[in-house]
């Protein structure tokens, strides 16, 4: 049935945004936070505590109309900052902060919340299709 299609297509659209929302959060969330020196460097600093690194979600469609959406890591993971003052400032005040451009996560929330919008019209749209078809019928 075509309408399930378009209403399974618009749910996986909406989780992708949901993704997208949620990664875009937690970079600006842990924007201060001590970053990994690299996407493949340890996940954890000598204490053990651990490193953020920051990531990017891509969206691919898939065979049967759905997104598919994936979460790749940014590289570099992190940039150095001058902030002598911090607690994780090594000898020569250098600390790794994640490498997040606060320009990029407005765009991608903007973008994200958009996207939810158009898949949730699409529901609603194929919704309304469907009981104006149980109305006729019945």
């Amino acid at each position: 049935m075509a309408i399930s299609n378009a209403i399974s297509s618009a749910l996986s659209g909406a989780q992708a945004a949901e993704r997208r929302l949620g990664n875009s959060a937690s970079n600006v969330a842990n924007l201060r936070s001590v970053a990994a020196p690299s996407i493949d460097g340890p996940a954890t600093d000598a204490e053990g505590n651990p490193l953020f690194r920051p990531g990017r979600t891509v969206d691919v469609s898939t065979p049967t109309g759905g997104v598919q959406s994936t979460r790749l890591l940014v590289d570099p993971a992190s940039v150095q900052e001058y902030d002598p003052s911090a607690p994780d400032a090594d000898g020569e005040g250098l600390v790794n902060r994640p490498n997040v451009d606060l320009v990029r996560e407005t765009a991608d929330r903007i973008a994200g919340q958009r996207q939810f919008e158009a898949n949730l019209a699409t529901i609603r749209a194929a919704d309304e299709l469907l009981q104006a078809t149980l109305d006729i019928k019945s």
